[in-house]
């Protein structure tokens, strides 16, 4: 019996040994996947950024070369050429990275060169060195690919219009072509911005897949060690409350009827109890567990144990201790038999998943907002666009979407550097959050672009409350250490009804009329209607 009974603590030791172990890798290998994936959805980021880049640039050449062609101006030419600067830089950056070997330094510094950020290029790089030959990632560099020809095309014609090689009477048609291409370079970015938003969802459901294999797995674990340690414990009640007592995690032994018998140190610090005041106490009036669907009922407990050997239950909300501190707490419940093998009482393990709670809120935030400004990215905007759509059809309610484009920004971070580029954007929220009425929503889109959808509002009101929004960035005079600037803005104003169709529809509807507005002049605000296209509003501004 001596040595069965050293046998079978060996045994428990060992098996302890291993399952501890087994934690501690299983953490290790969660953290580096996790931060893995973590890194890759910056990369993601990083690339939704550089869009907004090309994108822009492709708008500046569009706009100018056909400009050009209205006014013979050469400062057109100019700002075309310097518009197409960051498409054809990522064009060479791409081909850098897809040569063999991969030319990284030269990609590294096309991408510079086509304005991305510094801390942005290694992960651009990355994010193609891992991911760019896996189906994941082949939709977004397929558009990439196919848009070349457009942007080569459009630096064609600027080159022959430089060189005074097409004739005044061709620019109507060349002006036609340009738009041709602007139309298809257009979706395709759009195209290009949803494969990133599936890669970025595809990103998210790995982490907290993996966040959630991680938490089952060490539950797992952690339940098999209790309740080998339980067993042993079973001997007799000296050996059961010393093994309380020692235990590392919060226990409790619990009468058949919810009684708390006895609890270690672990559990009344978790609690916030003293220890030899838990002794007693019923442990779901103890916890409130008796509201709602976290009921601690007994007869469903023996139930459960009976069938599946151990029982957790997860609190859907936080239990505030007696000193005033919340805590989202799981309680694991197991058997304790007698030598029949009847249920005899309850042991209870208490976790504290707070942190593993507010870090899975945390990714959760940073997955649906932008880390500098704090307004809703692109994704989780476009979300709360196709609800707000949804919702104007069983209520009949209007609303009004507004894009918010800083004029010049691109010479501020050209002249003041980024750092004041950073302060200026986010000088510019507060300003819109000032303007903001209850429920309305503000998003950033990337780069200075913004996205305010004002709820239940007719656009007439939209429109005047876009023009005061205008009026104070105008007349705000913006900062960053001790330079001092001044900026306007073009806003785009459409509504938002039911039978508008997609959100893509309405969000295209308000890019128009933001580059409307920067069409008359900049610092205006212009509105379009997508029940009459061909009637545009006279734009408001100086």
């Amino acid at each position: 019996m001596v040595m069965s009974g050293g046998y079978q603590a060996q045994s428990s030791h060992t098996l302890m040994r291993v399952g501890l172990g087994s934690i501690v890798l299983l953490l290790v290998l969660a953290f580096g996947a996790a931060t893995a994936l973590i890194e890759f959805k910056t990369g993601v980021r990083a690339y939704a950024t550089g869009e907004s880049l090309w994108s822009k640039g492709r708008q500046a050449a569009v706009y100018h070369l056909n400009r050009y062609t209205e006014t013979d101006d050469p400062a057109h030419l100019n700002q075309a050429r310097e518009g197409l600067v960051t498409p054809l830089a990522y064009r060479k950056a791409r081909q850098a990275m897809t040569a063999s070997p991969m030319k990284a330094q030269r990609a590294a510094e096309m991408f510079r060169e086509g304005g991305s950020h510094a801390d942005d290029i290694p992960r651009l790089i990355n994010v193609y060195r891992y991911m760019g030959y896996s189906s994941l990632f082949h939709s977004p560099l397929q558009i990439w690919r196919d848009a070349d020809p457009h942007v080569l095309r459009l630096e064609e014609i600027l080159t022959l219009l430089s060189e005074d090689e097409i004739d005044s009477a061709e620019y109507p048609n060349l002006r036609d072509e340009v738009d041709r291409i602007n139309q298809e370079l257009v979706a395709m970015e759009s195209d290009f911005s949803s494969s990133l938003g599936r890669i970025d969802r595809t990103l998210n459901g790995l982490l907290l897949l993996t966040v959630a294999t991680v938490l089952a797995l060490a539950g797992v674990l952690v339940t098999m060690l209790f309740v080998s340690a339980a067993r042993r414990m079973a001997r007799t009640e000296d050996e059961l409350r010393t093994t309380l007592e020692h235990a590392a995690v919060g226990m409790a032994r619990l009468s058949l009827s919810g009684i708390i018998r006895s609890a270690n140190q672990r559990f009344a610090q978790t609690l916030g109890y003293p220890q030899d005041s838990l002794e007693g106490m019923q442990l779901d009036q103890l916890l409130l567990l008796n509201e709602g669907e976290t009921a601690l009922d007994m007869p469903s407990l023996r139930h459960r144990v009976l069938r599946h050997g151990t029982w957790t239950l997860t609190r859907d909300e936080p239990w505030t201790r007696e000193d005033g501190t919340p805590l989202w707490l799981e309680f694991t419940f197991s058997a304790v038999r007698d030598h029949r093998g009847r249920i005899a009482d309850y042991i209870v393990v208490v976790d504290d998943i707070s942190h593993h709670r507010s870090q899975v809120e945390k990714l959760s935030y940073e997955a649906s907002h932008d880390s500098l400004t704090g307004a809703i990215n692109r994704r989780e905007f476009l979300n709360r666009l196709a609800i707000c759509l949804e919702n104007t059809g069983y209520e009949r309610s209007r609303h009004a979407l507004c894009f918010v484009d800083l004029d010049y920004f691109k010479e501020i971070n050209d002249t003041h550097g980024h750092q004041a580029g950073d302060d200026c954007l986010i000088q510019l929220c507060r300003i819109i959050r000032a303007q903001l009425r209850e429920g309305d929503i503000l998003a950033r889109l990337g780069g200075d672009e913004f996205a305010l959808i004002f709820t239940y509002c007719p656009v007439d009101v939209a429109e005047r409350l876009a023009e005061e929004l205008r009026q104070r960035i105008a007349d705000h005079i913006f900062s960053s250490g001790s330079i001092t600037f001044r900026l306007s803005a073009s806003i785009g104003v459409t509504e938002i009804r039911s039978h508008h169709g997609d959100p893509e529809s309405v969000m295209e509807a308000a890019d128009r009329a933001c580059y409307g507005a920067k069409e008359h002049g900049r610092n205006h605000v212009y509105v379009v209607s997508l029940d009459d296209p061909d009637t545009e509003k006279a734009p408001r501004g100086s």
